[in-house]
């Protein structure tokens, strides 16, 4: 493998733990309370952060639709489904590039 191939798989690996690491923080935020009082920072970071994710859920989500259970509760299986397709491209694109 020539010396770019190494660099291009260190660059795409960093790229793809990023965002892995976006869907995890995605699945975190609905978990937690923030209302008003909540830092501007926080409410800044959720949004970047949804703003990344949610092109790639959207997709999943109208195929998948959120499970219900009860009043208004629900389980998004959207963001586990894009970590598990992600680690699949992922191990594709490196057995057929590298």
């Amino acid at each position: 493998m020539p010396f770019w191939g190494f660099k291009l798989r260190a660059v795409l690996d960093l790229v793809i733990e990023i965002y892995y690491w976006l869907l995890i923080a995605r699945i975190i935020f609905p978990l937690l309370r923030l209302g008003h009082n909540t830092h501007p920072l926080i409410l800044q970071i959720r949004r970047f952060v949804y703003g990344l994710t949610e092109p790639i859920l959207a997709p999943i989500r109208k195929v998948l639709m959120p499970i219900q259970f009860g009043s208004g509760l629900y389980l998004d299986l959207s963001p586990l489904i894009a970590m598990l397709l992600i680690r699949l491209i992922r191990s594709l694109l490196w057995r057929l590039l590298f």
